[in-house]
């Protein structure tokens, strides 16, 4: 090994040649060096035969993977992650990412309970690494970026429009360019149209990376506009087009992915964007609560349909009852279903 490897600890050098690398590999070799980009701290304590079955390849090219960095096999590649977690203190930071590691895969008839409590434990697990991997300024700096632009361009498809669902209806409270890629009607690519340099995109993508979301990042980089991409991976096809990546923890026993973190970092980013408006982003919340009222969007205690105590004994004909469902049905009327 050259003076360079020698100086760096071996295994980050490990990652960073396999992010160098990463878009050389077959496909198969590929989707393990995603996994173990992703986890490296599975390579200390995983066999290799459970680390490929995790990554969902065959243990062969788990050798050959190895090999293609220089090493002789799997456990010359895993010997340097081992000392690495030697010389580390066992911070709850790395005992979180140990347990999640070993717990990564739920046993064959275990009860529902116990799920629930895994989810529960994988979600607050990937909450707290993911807020302490970005970092408060890293946050703040990609609220920012977006607080900055003329426009805000929100793009999640599939499980993760809530999450930009929820930051185009939060900040539309206080500030009127804003556009939600919803695609409604087809026009997914139409709200595109009028991009420039000045505007930005905030874009949540995991894998599998749906091919509208990035898409629509490849089209806002020749645009120039910003980017805050929110996703999953250092080799997310997100990565090579932001300057503003925002990666989250996404482990979790259940169907899909976990979106507990995404939720978070946007309600944080719509918090800190509304806080960089100042006075005037202030006045318009204002602004849009009146106009909210006005309309009648929530619910109160002016509308609340008082039942007589003795409703049950007297039937639904007596006069009280039909008293509140008459007026229930002209409030129906008035505002619709």
């Amino acid at each position: 090994m050259d003076a360079e490897r020698d100086q760096t600890p071996r295994s980050e050098k490990i990652l960073t040649d396999l992010q160098d690398v990463y878009p050389r590999l077959s496909p198969q070799l590929r989707r393990a060096a995603h996994y173990l980009i992703d986890r490296p701290d599975e390579i200390a304590f995983t066999s290799m035969r459970q680390l490929a079955e995790r990554a969902n390849v065959q243990p062969a090219t788990m050798v050959r993977l190895a090999q293609a960095l220089g090493f002789d096999g799997y456990e010359s590649l895993r010997e340097p992650f081992r000392d690495a977690l030697r010389r580390q203190p066992a911070g709850f930071g790395q005992r979180a990412r140990k347990l999640l590691a070993r717990t990564s895969r739920r046993r064959k008839g275990r009860a529902l309970a116990q799920l629930a409590n895994e989810m529960v434990a994988s979600d607050r697990d990937n909450l707290s690494l993911s807020l302490e991997a970005i970092g408060s300024d890293e946050l703040a700096e990609a609220a920012g970026v977006l607080a900055g632009a003329r426009r805000i361009y929100v793009v999640g498809q599939r499980s993760l429009f809530p999450a930009a669902f929820y930051v185009h209806y939060a900040c539309s409270m206080f500030r009127e360019e804003m556009i939600l890629m919803d695609g409604n009607g087809g026009t997914f690519a139409d709200r595109l149209r009028g991009m420039t340099d000045a505007d930005a995109m905030l874009v949540f993508s995991f894998e599998p990376y749906s091919r509208g979301a990035v898409e629509a990042t490849e089209f806002a980089a020749t645009r120039g506009a910003a980017i805050v991409a929110v996703t999953d991976s250092l080799v997310s096809p997100l990565s090579s087009l932001t300057k503003h990546m925002l990666l989250v923890g996404t482990d979790t026993p259940a169907l899909f992915k976990s979106v507990v973190p995404v939720l978070s970092i946007a309600q944080v980013l719509v918090a800190q964007i509304l806080a960089q408006g100042g006075q005037a982003a202030l006045s318009s919340v204002a602004e849009s609560e009146q106009q909210l009222e006005t309309f009648g969007a929530y619910w109160t205690e002016a509308d609340r349909v008082r039942v007589p105590d003795d409703a049950g004994d007297a039937g639904d004909d007596s006069p009280g009852v039909r008293e509140d469902a008459a007026s229930f049905d002209h409030k129906t009327e008035q505002r619709g279903s």
